[in-house]
This record gives structure tokens, C-alpha cells and sequence, in this order.
């Protein structure tokens, strides 16, 4: 099954990446943008919702319905998702204004994860019958036609940016970095959400870091942008990385089950991981050719998904070496806490990594030489000149 969800999470990455090549100087604003989502957008539902079905075709039809469903909907879904995570860096080329855009944008995805906890992990948690988790499938996925739809009907008043060649400059030369950064953070991330629902079914018997993990996401997305604005990039990574190591060593004590330890770690994890998530997206839009950013999108994107699924991997193997597979996640010396509490150090690593590296920069030129401040400009004091008499 990891090989199953892997494989199909890496197929999305490639169809992400070719179509941000694809689109690369044809969609060049957030109109064209809007549009190219919204077309894609009911066939992406149906296949979400056709997956969905699957425990309701007849038993020996379910292994092809799924896959064949699974993979439309993995080929379709970056239509939509590569033009709507590219309509920040389209909006605007504004730092600031760019990562209110992307906080914003992140609050709403906490209150689909929230939607999630509340509603969808209970059908899965209590068995209910698969017509239930059908009708909640089919809800989302109407909810997603008609706001991409109705996002297409809005009136935006961006102009086209104007297509940039693709150059070598300083600030675009780093995006490897980005992007690297980006695939370890992901894999840990994965390996962390992945085994949540076992830790909530064996250890802690609740889904409270689901949904404590939401919250903080919520609440901490504004304050991160402040703390950017304010501190710079470097600084506010430290606390992102500071609230990870938290919630990693939460997770070795003896409150890592109980009820108040669990809203702490959800909340702490919520808004590390939601303030690296956030880093990591302005840094890819400030680097962003105008004119190309959905080329940007893209790639970023594909290494996201590809990361997942080497995540997924990691987790399923994880699982298969642990004698009493995710039962085990009640022990917290066992194989499978221990990645989890692994996965928070790593996230917390990649964030001092970021800020170090920013650091670095502030203080080195593009071409690695030494940044000097600039020179002081002299002021001549201008004597005053006598008044005519009138």
C-alpha cells in the first residue's frame, strides 16, 4: 500500500512540474489563472468522489476501480493546483503583501483540516457504513467545484505581468536551496502526519494533535507574518524551530497521551510546521520570474509531492519493521514513536538551516564576497542664504 500511495503521489509531481512548464509565459496573471483551474475543476471532483466509491463496486472490481480512480484524479488535480498556488506570486511581487496572501491562505486550509477532524476522521475512527464517508466526499468535492467556479467569475484587476527571461540573478540562483529544503522538511512532515492516526487509534486514543495541530496553525499564521516583518526571516525561523523541539520533546515525557499534553504538542506542531510551510512558500514566490510563475509552482510543488511519497515509503517501512506494527506507538522507546519524535527534530533542523542560511546571506554579496554596508553619505551643511529685501 505504501507503494501504491507513493507511486501515485509521484505521478502528481510530474504532472505538476510539466504543466508549470507547460504554462510557463502563457498564464501570465491571476485571470488566466483562475480560468485554467476552474475548467479542471469539476472533472477533479468527480474523480475524488468516483475514489471515494470504491467500497461500493462489486469486490473483485475494486483494486482496478480504485487505482484507475486514484490515478485520474492524480493526473488532473494539478491543473487546479498549480493555478491556485500560483495566484500569489501572480497577484503581487510585494514581499510583505505576498506572505499576508500566503497566511491567509493557510488560516483557510486550518479550517479544512479542522472540517476534516471533526467530521471525516470520526466516520473512519467509528466504521461507519461507506455511504456516510461517500456523502461527506461528495460534499467537499461540490464545495470544491463551486468555489472554483465562483473564484472564476470574481473580478480581478491584476494586469499581466510582463515575461521576464530567464535569468541567473542572485536572488533566483539559491532556489535549489529552497527547494531542498523543501523535499526534507516534506518528508518529515509526511512521516509525522502519516503515523498521527495511528498514534490517535493505539497510543492517545483521541485525534487530539489533528485537531489541536489546526488550531494552532490557525492562530500562529498572523503572528508569523508579524514576527517577519518585524524580527526578519532568520529570526522568526528560530522560534518555529524552537516550538518543534517542544513539541518533539512533549512527545518523550509522560504527558504525551494525556489530554493537555496532547493540545500542547497539536498546538506547538500546528504552528511550527504552519510557520516553516509559510516561510518556505514566500521564499519560492520572492524568487519567482515574473511573467513565469507558475514555472516556480510547479517545480516547487512537484518536489513537495515527490517528497511525500518518499515519505509514505519511509512510514510503510517503518511499519513493516516494527514487530506489532503501529501498536507499538504506545511504547514511547519503540521504533515507530521514535520516528515520529525524529521527524519533529529534522522539521526543527531544516528551520535553523533556513535562518543560518539567511543569515549567511544578509552578510555575503550574490557573488559570495563579503556584503558591505554601504558608505554614509556626507552631508554639507548649506549656509543660508540672506533674504532680498522686498
Amino acid at each position: 500500500m505504501g507503494w501504491v500511495l507513493s507511486s501515485t503521489l509521484i505521478l502528481n509531481g510530474l504532472v505538476d512540474l510539466f504543466v508549470g512548464r507547460w504554462t510557463n509565459g502563457r498564464i501570465c496573471d491571476a485571470t488566466a489563472a483562475v480560468r485554467m483551474q476552474a475548467r479542471a475543476a469539476l472533472a477533479v471532483a468527480a474523480c475524488f468522489v468516483l475514489f471515494a466509491a470504491t467500497p461500493l463496486v462489486p469486490p473483485g472490481w475494486r483494486p482496478g476501480w480504485a487505482l484507475a480512480t486514484l490515478g485520474g484524479y492524480r493526473l488532473l488535480y494539478p491543473l487546479v493546483d498549480v493555478a491556485q498556488n500560483g495566484l500569489v506570486p501572480l497577484m503581487t511581487g510585494d514581499g510583505p503583501r505576498q506572505r499576508r496572501l500566503l497566511a491567509a491562505r493557510n488560516i483557510v486550509s486550518s479550517l479544512a483540516a479542522l472540517a476534516v477532524a471533526f467530521l471525516a476522521a470520526p466516520l473512519l475512527i467509528h466504521r461507519q457504513p461507506p455511504s456516510a464517508y461517500l456523502l461527506w466526499s461528495a460534499a467537499v468535492a461540490g464545495l470544491m467545484a463551486v468555489s472554483s467556479a465562483s473564484l472564476a467569475r470574481a473580478a480581478w484587476s491584476t494586469k499581466p505581468m510582463p515575461v521576464v527571461p530567464m535569468g541567473t540573478t542572485g536572488a533566483r540562483r539559491d532556489f535549489p536551496v529552497v527547494l531542498f529544503a523543501l523535499a526534507v522538511m516534506m518528508i518529515a512532515t509526511t512521516l509525522f502526519r502519516t503515523m498521527e492516526p495511528y498514534f490517535a487509534a493505539f497510543a492517545s486514543r483521541r485525534i487530539d494533535i489533528l485537531l489541536w495541530g489546526a488550531v494552532g496553525a490557525m492562530i500562529s499564521q498572523p503572528l508569523w507574518v508579524l514576527a517577519i516583518g518585524r524580527q526578519g526571516m532568520a529570526r522568526a525561523l528560530v522560534g518555529m524551530a524552537a516550538m518543534l523541539v517542544l513539541a518533539a520533546l512533549l512527545l518523550t515525557g509522560p504527558v504525551r497521551t494525556t489530554g493537555l499534553g496532547m493540545m500542547v504538542v497539536g498546538i506547538v506542531f500546528g504552528a511550527g510546521t504552519s510557520g516553516l510551510w509559510l516561510a518556505l512558500w514566500a521564499m519560492m514566490a520572492e524568487r519567482a520570474v515574473p511573467g513565469r510563475a507558475l514555472r516556480y509552482v510547479g517545480t516547487f510543488t512537484c518536489m513537495s509531492k515527490l517528497a511525500q511519497g518518499a515519505g509514505v515509503l519511509l512510514v510503510a517501512r517503518v511499519l513493516a519493521r516494527t514487530p506489532d506494527g503501529a501498536t507499538t506507538l504506545s511504547d514511547p522507546s519503540s521504533l515507530s514513536s521514535g520516528a515520529m519524535v525524529m521527524a519533529l527534530a529534522v522539521m526543527a533542523a531544516v528551520a535553523l538551516a533556513l535562518a543560518a542560511y539567511g543569515w549567511g546571506i544578509s552578510r555575503t554579496g550574490s557573488g559570495g564576497t563579503a556584503a558591505r554596508p554601504p558608505r554614509p553619505v556626507r552631508s554639507i551643511p548649506v549656509p543660508d542664504r540672506p533674504r532680498p529685501a522686498a
